[in-house]
């Protein structure tokens, strides 16, 4: 699992107010908690092929119905290591996705998509795809 203050998408994560940082240990370990249901929110990565970028693009730019007829033609088969990486923050109850696009260039990667977030039955939906 990828560390949230490592994501391109940090500050804004951490600009909401629905997520809160929780410490534990001393400090010494972190969390990031959907303040709404008290889930922990989880930090992954997914790589890809470049032949997967307008799927994943189209998921991330689309809202309401669109979303779901966007996640249905989403067909996108994850790698091992790939130059398109998906950074997602999903909480343990799937009522909340925050997932950006970055592509690997210039030996590291940078953001190629807006950054989405999705609560309720919509982050459910899309959580889907990654699962």
């Amino acid at each position: 699992m990828a560390n949230f203050n490592k994501l391109a998408m940090s500050a804004e994560l951490l600009s909401r107010n629905d997520l809160r940082v929780t410490s534990s240990m001393l400090g010494l370990s972190k969390k990031l908690v959907y303040i709404t249901t008290g889930a922990t929110v989880n930090v992954k990565r997914y790589n890809f092929n470049p032949e997967a970028v307008s799927h994943l693009q189209r998921v991330i730019e689309s809202e309401g119905k669109e979303l779901t007829a966007a996640v249905k033609a989403c067909r996108v088969q994850q790698l091992e290591i790939g130059n398109i990486e998906l950074d997602a923050c999903i909480s343990t109850d799937k009522r909340f996705v925050a997932l950006q696009l970055l592509q690997f260039s210039d030996y590291s990667y940078h953001p190629i998509s807006k950054l989405a977030f999705y609560e309720g039955d919509q982050a459910q939906l899309v959580a889907s795809i990654l699962e």
